[in-house]
């Protein structure tokens, strides 16, 4: 007969101190992964931004060898009233309701409804870094019945090129076309140019087009004067930068509130800390709003015609204020 003896084994479970001990290592492996996991999809993000900015490149070179070799347009002409340079701009045209046939027409000549039916896809017009973002005053109304579905755009033009020539361009690989101009922020429904012509004149008695700068600086004569926007959202979009398309159709992405060395012999006799050679504005808050942008001042005078960086004659000789 064969007797079978169990043995009574006593169960022993975790200590206060070592389930401590396991809950430290798990804070401390978590601290170290999220900012990493944070960081890989932050740069899928970056990836895909310059992957849709390329796309509107592409789109804008493609416009321009329809038309002669010549930018589009920042915004089309309002009979009566003015060029919509400075404004929002409906994207699509037509879905605001309420809005007038010549309003419809003026978004429609917009750089963003243009070049739509060369990208065939909103999609390349947003950031995915970038909140949504309604535009508030009269524009707030609009959103709860549109005619169509509104679309959204983080990008901005460089108004500056508003029908100007591809020709005309003295660096197009350095001159700006599109960036990130409304910081880290979708609009819904709106495309701006940023900077932008002031062109007020409400007949055709002067062309809006860019015009170098001048001791006058007239801002009543259409082209001689430009103006740049603070940003929605913060510029720093993507390891404290932003993506730019270049005139030439590249994009590339852009470090913002970088410091200079001053002295460098192109310095200018205040230095302010950044390098106005890749980089609109003069400096960064600590969240990377800027609060001013660097300008070009006329031959003789004064006074700032347009922004330094985006000016179609720039040159990396220039000395910007």
């Amino acid at each position: 007969m064969i007797t079978t003896t169990y043995r009574s084994v006593k169960s022993r479970g975790f200590t206060l101190i070592e389930l401590l001990v396991v809950i430290a290592i798990i804070a401390i492996l978590a601290a170290i992964l999220f900012p990493v996991f944070a960081q890989a999809r932050d740069k899928a993000r970056q990836t895909s931004c310059l992957s849709n900015a390329k796309q509107m490149g592409l789109a804008a070179i493609m416009y321009n060898q329809d038309y002669d070799e010549t930018y589009p347009l920042s915004a089309g002409f309002y009979p009566g009233v003015s060029w919509l340079n400075e404004y929002y701009l409906g994207i699509p045209a037509n879905w605001r309701p309420g809005s007038s046939q010549k309003r419809i027409n003026a978004y429609g000549g917009s750089w963003a409804n243009t070049l739509q039916s060369y990208a065939k896809n909103w999609g390349v017009f947003n950031c995915p870094s970038g909140s949504k973002y309604t535009v508030g005053g009269t524009w707030a109304a609009d959103y709860s019945n549109p005619v169509v579905p509104p679309q959204s755009d983080s990008y901005t033009y460089n108004g500056l090129l508003h029908s100007f020539s591809e020709a005309g361009v003295n660096l197009p690989t350095e001159v700006p076309l599109f960036w990130e101009g409304n910081g880290k922020a979708n609009l819904t429904g709106a495309a701006t140019s940023n900077p932008a012509l002031l062109c007020d004149e409400a007949d055709f008695s002067h062309p809006c087009i860019y015009t170098p700068s001048t001791a006058s600086c007239d801002s009543t004569i259409n082209g001689q004067v430009s103006s740049m926007y603070l940003t929605t959202g913060t510029s720093w979009i993507h390891s404290k930068g932003a993506e730019f398309v270049m005139a030439d159709g590249h994009a590339k992405w852009r470090l913002l509130g970088a410091s200079f060395t001053p002295g460098n012999g192109s310095a200018p006799a205040n230095p302010a800390p950044t390098d106005y050679h890749v980089d609109p504005s003069l400096g960064y808050d600590d969240q990377g709003f800027s609060w001013y942008y660097w300008g070009f001042q006329g031959q003789s005078g004064q006074d700032i015609c347009h922004p330094c960086l985006f000016r179609p004659d720039y040159n990396t000789t220039d000395k910007c204020w």
